[in-house]
């Protein structure tokens, strides 16, 4: 797994520097020396939505649980986000690491539940606001004729086949983890591992779909924090490209995102979507007309952002592991003493 990870990155990073390549080297550093001195204020939209997610994920609490402070939360996130970006697991991997970090504030199953129930929420959003863009692509026909016939058939299939694909997936989720352990004991996989955690997988379940069935209000409210978060994604976009002195609007950013969010989406295996990122931006600004480096320069400037969040996430996992093992560690000793110690009498 690790030689094919490495493989992956090597490979995206051979697509990149070919981009570069391609495109004009001096070309991509003069258009990024034009915004480096905006690029702290470029964090800003980055930094609103890592914190309207955070608040979305507060709200997969039930409201009488005890729950994390929103710091713990934002600095579990952030850690989680990070594995995400680093490890090629369709952006999974990094979940059950947050419920881990979690683990010392609320009950396991409860944490991973909503874990599950945020990114959810996340799905649903980024489906939708996709849906979106699809329709304003073929809305607007003199854009859409642009793209090549393939390429329009196969956003054509994904409008039609998302809503379908995220209903089902709702409707599964209060069976998700039993239903997996299900799978993998029916797929002759070593039984031993999967009947201690069925009781776990349950728990996680049944706290998910008690969720639902009690708190649909607070999925509402997590709905429109991570809407928040995906607007504040397409404001970064627009800032960036203006800066850039592009001369394109709010909703052909708009587009661009709901757009790239598809392509980086079928390379869900490539770590951080390097390559793939900057490869899908310089295919939809030349398809539409517009100046590829562009394109390259608007996802080099949105590599340079995600760094920096890797940095700070990266962080955050290293303090918050570092912490959860310690307190690992000092729970068994804290068990023996207790044991280990004459009970106490009145006199």
């Amino acid at each position: 797994m690790k030689i094919l990870q490495v493989a992956m990155v090597g490979l995206g990073f051979l697509v990149l520097g070919y981009l570069v390549g391609q495109l004009g080297f001096d070309e991509i550093l003069h258009q990024l020396d034009a915004i480096k001195w905006v690029f702290p204020i470029l964090l800003i939209p980055s930094l609103v939505w890592n914190i309207s997610n955070t608040i979305a994920w507060s709200f997969a609490f039930p409201p009488d649980a005890f729950k994390p402070r929103l710091l713990t939360l934002f600095a579990a996130k952030l850690a989680g986000e990070t594995v995400n970006q680093l490890t090629p697991f369709a952006n999974l991997g990094g979940e059950p690491v947050k419920a881990y970090l979690l683990s010392h504030r609320t009950p396991g199953p409860r944490g991973m539940a909503s874990v599950v129930i945020d990114k959810t929420a996340q799905l649903v959003v980024g489906l939708s606001f996709t849906i979106l863009g699809l329709g304003l692509l073929f809305y607007y026909h003199a854009v859409s004729e642009l793209i090549p016939l393939e390429y329009r058939v196969l956003f054509t299939s994904l409008l039609v086949a998302s809503p379908v694909a995220l209903w089902l997936f709702y409707k599964r989720q209060d069976r998700m983890f039993t239903s997996l352990l299900k799978f993998l004991r029916s797929t002759g996989i070593s039984t031993d591992l999967i009947e201690r955690n069925m009781g776990r997988a349950a728990l996680i379940d049944i706290n998910i779909g008690s969720f639902y069935r009690e708190h649909r209000t607070r999925f509402l409210q997590a709905l429109f924090f991570q809407s928040i978060g995906w607007f504040m994604g397409t404001c970064e976009t627009y800032f960036i490209l203006n800066a850039l002195d592009a001369g394109v609007g709010f909703w052909f950013c708009f587009l661009l995102n709901s757009l790239g969010a598809v392509i980086n989406g079928l390379f869900f295996f490539m770590p951080s979507n390097i390559g793939v990122m900057e490869g899908s931006l310089v295919f939809l600004f030349s398809s539409l007309g517009l100046d590829p480096a562009l394109g390259l320069s608007l996802g080099l400037t949105r590599r340079l952002r995600r760094v920096v969040w890797i940095f700070i996430g990266w962080t955050c996992l290293s303090y918050m592991s570092r912490n959860a093992i310690k307190r690992g560690a000092s729970e068994p000793t804290e068990a023996l003493q207790e044991q280990s110690d004459p009970p106490h009498t009145e006199p």
